[in-house]
């Protein structure tokens, strides 16, 4: 029997080890700018992280490193007080993926390659050490499934939006997307006024409104929002207000009162963007027609 607690004890260090290795190299992928995850859901964690993602990689990478220390310091002869202490840390970590995993799975509706890859080592580490014959584990796997149905059952509150403050205009955009360096392009032609903001900044948010696909411009009045995606979508309001407000200029009408905004400040006139002719009615380009990235989509 004691064989055989050894032989557990010495695969717990190899697992843990490998899991060490893992996390650093993401944290030093994460330094250049990649990253061994590529879906949407590692993503979506990562900007939901209070002090970012390389908080988190810090902390399971310090988890796995004091594993595989008091592991090695457990050989050849296990000590009852380090054997606490394991049990303590690994209780406690598969407390957090059963959260983890119930953020994903109930909260974001997505997968995250990353994250399911450290339940899985935690998951393993665990098991070894309940193989070996340290039942406080029972208790670990026990909280990880009451923490992962509590995320269920509890229902998410809204997640606070930070947009630019006092902004009409919000272009989301990807540096590696072309149409929308042609919209930034246009718009800058045109003076016309827009906040320029890196979508990766918004994934949660555009998600939660259905939209996967950049260039998009929001339109922020106070009593409307509108949401226009892809380049020709966006040229078409944009020509649209553009002669509007020529037209009333034109005309010298009087500026109507509506629940809209100038299209930039000092225009002079003011535009309803439910009343501009073939903008609505137009029909909306699918997401294969040209003038769409999709979010993460190096487009070029």
């Amino acid at each position: 029997m004691q064989k055989h607690k050894q032989a557990y004890n010495t695969i717990f260090l190899i697992v843990s080890s490998l899991a060490s290795l893992f996390v650093l190299t993401e944290i030093v992928m994460n330094s250049f700018g990649k990253s061994i995850c590529v879906t949407e859901g590692c993503k979506m964690t990562a900007q939901s992280a209070r002090f970012g993602d390389v908080s988190i990689y810090l902390m399971g990478l310090a988890t796995f490193l004091l594993l595989a220390g008091l592991s090695f310091l457990n050989r050849p002869v296990r000590k009852p007080g380090i054997e606490r202490v394991l049990n303590l840390i690994l209780v406690v970590a598969l407390a957090g993926e059963g959260f983890f995993m119930g953020y994903l799975a109930f909260r974001i509706h997505t997968l995250c390659v990353f994250c399911v890859t450290i339940f899985g080592f935690m998951v393993i580490l665990g098991t070894l050490r309940l193989l070996s014959g340290e039942k406080d584990l029972i208790a670990g796997f026990a909280t990880l499934a009451v923490v992962f149905i509590v995320q269920y059952l509890v229902l998410p509150a809204g997640i606070p939006v930070n947009l630019p403050a006092n902004e009409r205009l919000i272009l989301f955009y990807s540096k590696d997307c072309k149409h929308c360096a042609e919209v930034i392009r246009e718009l800058d032609e045109k003076k016309i006024t827009v906040a320029h903001v890196p979508v990766n900044e918004y994934v949660v948010f555009l998600k939660n409104m259905g939209i996967e696909n950049v260039p998009t411009l929001m339109v922020n009045d106070p009593y409307q929002k509108i949401f226009l995606t892809g380049k020709e979508a966006i040229d078409r309001y944009l020509l649209a207000c553009t002669a509007s407000v020529a037209s009333g200029n034109r005309a010298h009408q009087k500026a109507r009162v509506k629940k809209t905004a100038p299209l930039s400040s000092g225009s002079g006139a003011t535009i309803d963007v439910f009343n501009q002719p073939g903008f609505l009615t137009a029909p909306t380009p699918s997401a294969t027609d040209d003038g769409m990235c999709k979010e993460d989509e190096i487009c070029k």
